[in-house]
């Protein structure tokens, strides 16, 4: 039975990644934009103080606008993850050149104590994670690459608040949802809001 649900999982992942790859550039960086101008309008986001982003890989919503967008403005800070074993923890950045090549040749800032994110900065500010995925459904169903990093990490800062980016066509009927899934607050897509 588990073999056969991690095959019908494994199988949903594939058919909507590769639904994902199939957008054109443009198009992607195009319905990003989107995305960005409906996740700017919600109070979650303007009421951040701080945002944990994501760095885009491979067909993902595109973040690197985004983050540049944020880092010029200097209005809130800025959190980037790094993959550190089995899990990912967030470091501050101030520019695009504290980023580097890291897990999976994904942008990463350097691992400093100094300026990781923890629960006293989520005492101080208001903060909000923006969170990345392959499938996604109606009732905030989500299904990432099968690693549990952003499912742990939610885990950790069950308080803080999130959104996931998504393309319309990453939407399906139904995710299969086990008890260590966390839903996004909130699913933000080129064509509306779902939360």
């Amino acid at each position: 039975m588990e073999k056969k649900d991690f095959i019908s999982k494994q199988e949903l992942r594939t058919r909507y990644l590769s639904c994902r790859n199939s957008l054109l550039a443009g198009e992607r960086r195009e319905k990003s934009r989107k995305i960005w101008e409906l996740l700017k309008k919600q109070d979650v986001f303007r009421s951040a103080q701080a945002v944990l982003v994501y760095m885009d890989y491979r067909s993902e919503v595109m973040t690197t606008g985004l983050v540049e967008e944020l880092l010029s403005n200097k209005e809130k800070k800025v959190f980037a993850p790094k993959v550190e074993g089995m899990n990912i923890h967030f470091y501050a950045i101030d520019t695009m050149d504290d980023l580097s090549d890291g897990y999976q040749g994904i942008r990463e800032p350097e691992e400093s104590p100094d300026r990781l994110f923890c629960s006293e900065d989520l005492q101080k500010m208001k903060c909000l994670i923006l969170v990345p995925g392959a499938v996604f459904d109606r009732e905030r169903g989500r299904m990432g690459y099968g690693k549990g990093f952003y499912d742990r990490f939610l885990a950790a800062f069950p308080e803080l608040c999130s959104v996931a980016l998504a393309f319309d066509c990453q939407i399906a009927k139904k995710v299969p949802v086990e008890v260590h899934d966390i839903r996004p607050d909130m699913i933000i897509t080129e064509s509306g809001v779902i939360g």
